[in-house]
């Protein structure tokens, strides 16, 4: 069973885990999306290739309709919104690079989670930044449980599998749960679905992939970690 008390959803962009988590975070109302690239561009006129091509004219503009759209997904669920404010490797500034360890663990001890799930570290290289940054600081929350889940990700065939093995070999376990079993998803079916149509229907969303804009039905995937050096201590 999912340990009862809060629940953290580590999202690297806006939408990440609302996209990839509905159901599980619908029926946990306890819940908090914590969203690490959610800073705004400091250049007010700054428009990148990314953004220009969805049909912003800036990157703020960008920044805020993301915002927006969380918090309309984010309602319909039912769950909470915290961000971190660090900026998308778009508008990435010279010396954010080292932040983002040492300002994810601060996060996550401000909002004390009994479970902890983040992204497994597929598609974009955020998503492994964020996840390996979870690893990383896993030490410091030894009495949480850690659960990782399957971002919807414009990914090869064989990444989910390719990632997997990648964490075995850091002595990393991952063993697939069930989570439909252990948490009552059927009732919070409507809000989840309310929000993946919130989700799906605004196309020039940047920070969805492509699979999410379409409206392509993603099953949710998760696993429980596990640390081999645990075991045998």
């Amino acid at each position: 069973m999912l340990r009862e008390g809060r629940l953290v959803a580590v999202s690297p962009h806006f939408n990440d885990a609302a996209a990839s988590c509905a159901g599980l975070l619908a029926a946990r109302p306890d819940s908090t999306v914590l969203t690490v690239y959610s800073g705004m561009p400091l250049l007010a006129g700054h428009v990148s290739d990314a953004d220009r091509s969805r049909g912003f004219t800036s990157g703020r503009q960008a920044v805020q309709a993301r915002h927006a759209l969380s918090d309309r997904a984010l309602s319909l669920l039912g769950v909470r919104g915290a961000q971190m404010d660090l900026l998308d490797g778009q508008y990435l500034v010279s010396g954010e690079e080292g932040r983002l360890t040492g300002a994810l663990a601060a996060a996550l001890s401000a909002l004390r989670p009994r479970v902890i799930l983040m992204p497994l570290g597929l598609g974009r290289a955020a998503h492994v930044r964020v996840s390996d940054a979870c690893l990383t600081i896993r030490a410091l929350f030894q009495r949480v449980e850690w659960i990782t889940y399957e971002e919807v990700a414009d990914g090869e065939p064989g990444v989910v599998q390719e990632r997997l093995a990648s964490l075995l070999r850091r002595h990393i376990l991952a063993s697939p749960i069930d989570v439909a079993a252990q948490v009552d998803m059927a009732r919070a079916r409507d809000r989840a679905r309310a929000a993946r149509n919130c989700l799906a229907g605004n196309i020039d969303e940047a920070a969805l992939p492509a699979a999410a804009a379409q409206g392509a039905p993603h099953p949710e995937r998760y696993w429980r970690l596990s640390w081999r050096r645990d075991q045998i201590a």
